[in-house]
């Protein structure tokens, strides 16, 4: 197999080239160093600089999975289509997973091409760069894909409070750490530091909307997209109480009485990973969770606070949601889902805590007596999708249009037939109303339907490919230029987003909406307001 040797500023690493079955030929580097193994009395800690190394590093095989629970990987794996063969390397859960993936396309020349950074999703608590493969998008759209690793779950994410030993955020300060390593090495790799666009999904996705708010990362980016996911999304922010609900929890479970953060910070180093990992699942098991949170620095007031003061760059941005993201997670996460909720059960499933008085309000706008048996099922559907997703990525393109930033709101409505229909692959299928699913942006946007050959017999139709082909052109168009339609031509111009403006409909043959989801913001940002209740009530 070819090689290709980069020099970084660390050492010399090689990786191999790959030749695709659409477009030219891409060299992939794997478990790249980004930083020293975040164990012992690093665990918890800010990441720190790789030491250099001698001699030719090996980057042609994946490195380690962050530490997180690896049973969830098999209920995910049938969720998302994949490149058969593409990773066949064990998996292997560590600490040790501070490295990222470079793909770049082999061609590449003297020019420098505009950079483009994923972060992965998972909730905070689970994920990884071995689930995204960048060889297509950075081939056939002439731009260098880089997908790092960061800490999640209790590694990434445990916090004593600001100004304590153990202020938290080590995750978000990871992907800093990936955005600086890129700023000062991605040119050997052809990229251009000057041109980096970062962009995630889920819990990526309010991650890049966290680096555009954290006054950190300032610089350490150009522009920036998010799928599916925002600041807003439920659990995904802790206040001060939910941090230390969270974080009381923790000491109690692993029967620390010492009121010393030094003591608590020594027990908890002290633990095996494995015993981290059963102390969160207790945790998590009380519905409190791990994640983000006021620390001073990386994010020095809450979220919302940055975004309502306007205070984040004017980077241009695209936000985008899809049609029903509750539909297909509640059918497969809930029991009785799929034959049809009753009240009461569709009251158990909210993701939303609400009063009693707010449930109400709830079946007034969303219970549709016309759905039948399955009334109940869809109206938890819709107040998922809405509640944690869609209000959030219409309330934060408002707030960054209105500072005059470039923003441009796309919203996916197609239905991908391998989800539906046992003839197009073995994935899990997904309720017939269930159009455009959380996380079914993925694939487009990686460009999964031009693998060689796919995996549990996926199979795509000639016009979700020829989706996938502009939609990745849009993207990548932004990623160049800033604006999705200059550069490489678009058969639709996007408009710029303004609200109550006008938004790309992505779908098999895409068009241009208007006015999506005013309404609805209003009545999840303020009607709902005060029947919201606490994750952990």
């Amino acid at each position: 197999m070819d090689c290709t040797i980069v020099t970084t500023k660390f050492g010399k690493v090689k990786g191999n080239v790959v030749e695709l079955a659409v477009g030219p030929k891409v060299d992939v580097f794997r478990n790249v160093p980004l930083a020293k193994p975040p164990t012992g009395a690093r665990r918890f800690m800010p990441p720190e600089l790789v030491d250099p190394w001698n001699g030719t590093l090996d980057a042609t095989k994946p490195g380690n999975l962050p530490m997180y629970d690896a049973s969830m990987d098999s209920f995910f794996e049938k969720l998302v289509p994949s490149a058969e063969g593409e990773d066949d390397f064990p998996r292997i859960n560590d600490e040790d997973c501070l490295h990222t993936s470079i793909y770049t396309p082999n061609s590449r020349g003297q020019k420098k091409l505009a950079v483009m950074v994923w972060f992965y999703g998972g909730g905070f608590h689970m994920g990884t760069e071995r689930d995204y493969n960048g060889s297509i998008l950075a081939g056939m759209n002439d731009v260098v894909v880089v997908v790092p690793n960061y800490r999640v779950g209790i590694f990434g994410f445990l916090s004593f409070g600001p100004g304590s030993v153990c202020t938290g955020n080590a995750g978000l300060l990871d992907q800093q750490h990936a955005l600086k390593w890129v700023r000062d090495n991605i040119e050997q790799f052809g990229g251009d530091r000057n041109n980096i666009t970062i962009f995630g999904e889920s819990a990526g996705a309010a991650s890049v909307h966290l680096n555009v708010l954290s006054p950190t990362a300032r610089g350490l980016f150009h522009r920036a997209i998010s799928h599916s996911g925002q600041q807003h999304l439920v659990g995904m922010f802790q206040d001060e109480e939910q941090r230390a609900y969270v974080h009381n929890l923790t000491f109690e479970h692993c029967k620390i009485e010492s009121q010393s953060d030094a003591d608590k910070l020594k027990a908890l180093q002290s633990l095996t990973a494995e015993e981290l990992l059963e102390v969160a699942a207790a945790v998590g098991a009380k519905k409190a969770f791990f994640s983000p949170t006021v620390d001073g620095k990386v994010l020095p007031k809450r979220s919302g606070d940055l975004m309502e003061g306007k205070q984040f760059p004017k980077v241009p941005y695209i936000i985008g949601c899809n049609t029903t993201e509750g539909d297909g997670l509640l059918s497969m996460l809930t029991p009785g889902f799929n034959e049809g909720f009753t009240e009461e059960q569709s009251k158990q499933a909210l993701m939303v805590p609400v009063t009693d008085a707010g449930f109400e309000l709830l079946k007034k706008r969303y219970l549709r007596e016309e759905d039948g048996a399955m009334k109940f099922s869809r109206f938890s559907g819709r107040i998922s999708g809405d509640a944690l997703i869609a209000s959030g990525a219409v309330d934060s393109a408002v707030a960054h249009s209105e500072t005059g930033a470039d923003t441009y709101f796309y919203l996916g409505g197609f239905k991908l037939k391998l989800f539906h229909d046992d003839t197009y692959g073995d994935l899990m299928k997904k309720p017939e109303w269930c159009e455009c699913d959380h996380g079914d942006d993925i694939p487009i946007t990686f460009g999964v339907p031009f693998a060689p050959k796919l995996a549990l017999n996926a199979k795509f139709t000639v016009e979700e490919k020829k989706m996938c082909k502009l939609f990745m052109t849009y993207l990548t168009n932004f990623a160049k230029t800033g604006n999705p339609n200059e550069g490489v031509p678009v058969e639709l111009q996007w408009p710029k987003y303004q609200p109550g403006g006008e938004h790309l409909l992505v779908n098999t043959t895409m068009s241009v909406g208007k006015n999506y989801g005013m309404e609805m913001r209003k009545f999840w940002t303020q009607d709902m307001k005060p029947h919201r209740k606490a994750v952990f009530d």
